[in-house]
């Protein structure tokens, strides 16, 4: 060590390895003495009674006669008389023997009517087992610190490899640490740098998703962004029955910017921008968006016309109290159009549509709001909330949700990884509704809780009752998740039958577990105590934080469909998975695609690495 030509932390070591030598060794002959005194102790006892045996037995023996009789005693070597210092050596010994005196005895000596003090000399251990003892001793010792020797070493050499790599990385310094450093306080630099690293591959990755994904003036999702999540609405494979588009083109914008300048033209924008933001609020999956420099743009599925009304009125009238500059016309600052759609639309089509919808309203005047229908258009949902909450209500009463499965595959080997339960209910007309259009309704009618409640009560009934041991996973809604005593219930559920726990996947939106992660975090780690995985879906829907990655044990991500589709053609989305597979590194969390529609984006998600996918062309390539 003390030719090492850098003053590495390898040094703590060798001083670490010489005082567990030293401890090793002060261990060894502390038995040896406490092994040495026992066996002392119990050859004086056992010597003592066989002594008693003898005087008991004859207990007017004179001196002369005691010392054939003691001869004959293999384990006797001597007699030795203290008034007179004579040694009278009754059987050989060796060098090795073990021998010790017992206690003075009181013998009468033959003529002399008078007592004399002895004491007997006898072998405690043999010298063979002296020897054997010696050398399994030695063994032992030598071995103990051979095998230190070689921890010591390889430690050695690992630490000297780990810091010469961190001042190639330039994260530690020569002359940082002390001749000998704390070994704890390295460990507690490296947790710390380690922690660091987290933090920035975090940064890292929301910043991608920034730069990728959001206007930067505004702060909302730009023009990629927008159009990527309404893509994904049309062609996702869950069916929209209905949703909106609704395009705001503020066209006093360039008459302010153009006298006043481009601050207070911004300071006007985030104006709109905030206002439109609030009136979005009770829309939890509404997608907010700057189109281009004038237009905004919101999407919102599962939307019935009547909510559409009453969104854009109150738009409407929150809009008016924006404050812009003196002499600016007013009546021109902004219009509405919305145009509806639903799965299956094109997307030119729907902004076609959208844009046709804007112009309708400048026609008419005055900031004022179109909203563009076709003659033979079907983009209509029947339903209010009244009819909802009696068709949800008939179905919980009756056990009337019917689930299927669909399957997750991995992309090496191609085989199914798990199967996702997919949740259905049956329409008065017969139709068969999907859970993404009837589960919005059940959270504005309080009956989100329930529904899932009852579903996973029969999907517990179902693996319980099969022998189908495939890993299948369940969406629970952010309702559910925040009722505490829907949790209770669910993890007294898992508690009592481990076979379902340990078959069970359950899903929780990247939405939720971002702006819940308090409320969450106690219940995920109850969930993984109970060997439930937790999956994380919509992973990209919203520019977030990739925090919880690092912070909640969760096994498994699930890309958003608008991450996904079309992706051997869009290099944004492609850094963006590049960037969560880096957040991922050192976890054992694998990632999932969703919304496979073709051969090449099935390709490209193999290309980049992703563990598995679900979608149309995967279900099709296993039932062709």
């Amino acid at each position: 060590m003390t030719t090492l030509p850098l003053k590495t932390t390898a040094r703590s070591l060798f001083a670490w390895q010489q005082r567990f030598a030293l401890l090793i060794s002060l261990f060894t002959l502390c038995c040896i003495s406490i092994w040495c005194f026992s066996v002392a102790d119990n050859a004086k006892h056992h010597f003592k009674q066989k002594l008693q045996l003898i005087l008991t037995m004859q207990p007017d023996i004179k001196l002369n006669q005691l010392s054939p009789l003691l001869a004959k005693q293999f384990d006797v070597s001597a007699i030795y008389y203290p008034a007179s210092q004579r040694l009278e050596k009754l059987n050989p010994t060796s060098f090795f023997d073990w021998t010790t005196k017992s206690s003075p005895i009181a013998i009468t000596t033959e003529g002399v009517n008078s007592k004399q003090n002895i004491q007997i000399e006898y072998i405690v251990l043999a010298d063979h087992y002296v020897l054997f003892i010696a050398t399994v001793t030695g063994f032992f010792w030598l071995i103990a610190l051979f095998v230190l020797w070689s921890i010591s070493r390889i430690s050695e050499r690992k630490v000297f490899m780990i810091e010469r790599k961190a001042r190639r990385m330039q994260i530690a310094s020569r002359h940082e640490m002390g001749k000998r450093p704390n070994l704890f306080n390295l460990l507690d630099s490296l947790l710390d740098e380690l922690n660091f690293a987290r933090q920035e591959q975090s940064r890292v990755d929301k910043f991608i998703r920034i730069q990728t994904f959001l206007d930067p003036q505004t702060g909302i999702g730009n023009q990629v962004y927008f159009n990527n999540r309404l893509e994904a609405l049309l062609n996702i494979e869950e069916k929209i029955a209905q949703g909106a588009v609704i395009g705001l083109r503020l066209n006093g914008l360039a008459e302010i910017e153009e006298r006043h300048g481009d601050d207070t033209a911004l300071e006007v924008l985030v104006q709109f921008t905030n206002i439109i933001e609030q009136a979005l609020q009770r829309y939890k999956q509404a997608i907010f968006a700057r189109h281009s420099q004038y237009d905004l743009g919101i999407i919102i599925a599962n939307i019935s016309v009547k909510e559409i009304e009453l969104l854009c009125n109150h738009l409407m009238r929150s809009l008016a109290h924006v404050r812009v500059p003196k002499k600016t016309d007013i009546d021109n600052l902004f219009h509405i159009g919305v145009a509806t759609f639903k799965s299956g639309d094109l997307l030119p089509q729907v902004l076609r549509e959208a844009d046709m919808a804007i112009r309708s309203a400048e026609l008419q005047g005055p900031s004022s709001w179109f909203m563009f229908e076709e003659e033979d258009s079907v983009k209509t949902m029947t339903m209010g909330s009244l009819q909802w909450r009696t068709l949800l209500e008939n179905k919980l009463a009756n056990n009337g949700f019917l689930i299927c499965f669909q399957a997750v595959m991995k992309t090496q080997p191609y085989q199914v990884h798990h199967q996702e339960v997919i949740v259905q209910v049956q329409d008065r007309q017969g139709q068969m509704l999907p859970s993404n259009l009837f589960m919005p309704m059940a959270h504005k009618c309080g009956l989100a809780t329930q529904i899932d409640k009852q579903i996973m009560g029969l999907l517990a009934q179902q693996l319980t009752a099969s022998q189908n041991s495939v890993l299948t996973s369940i969406h629970l809604s952010p309702d559910s998740l925040l009722d505490k005593s829907f949790r209770n219930w669910l993890t007294n559920l898992l508690a009592e039958n481990t076979q379902f726990a340990e078959q069970v996947i359950i899903e929780i939106s990247e939405h939720a577990i971002v702006n819940y992660i308090e409320e969450l975090s106690y219940f995920v780690q109850q969930l993984d105590n109970l060997s439930v995985q937790i999956l994380i879906d919509q992973v990209g829907q919203y520019v977030t934080s990739s925090n919880y990655i690092k912070q909640l044990p969760i096994r498994y991500l699930k890309l958003h469909p608008s991450i996904v589709r079309n992706i051997h053609q869009r290099s944004e989305n492609q850094l963006f998975i590049r960037s969560l597979q880096g957040t991922c590194a050192g976890t054992k969390i694998k990632i999932f695609a969703y919304g496979i529609e073709n051969l090449e984006d099935w390709q490209e998600i193999k290309n980049l690495g992703l563990a598995g996918a679900q979608g149309s062309y995967t279900t099709l390539k296993t039932n062709p």
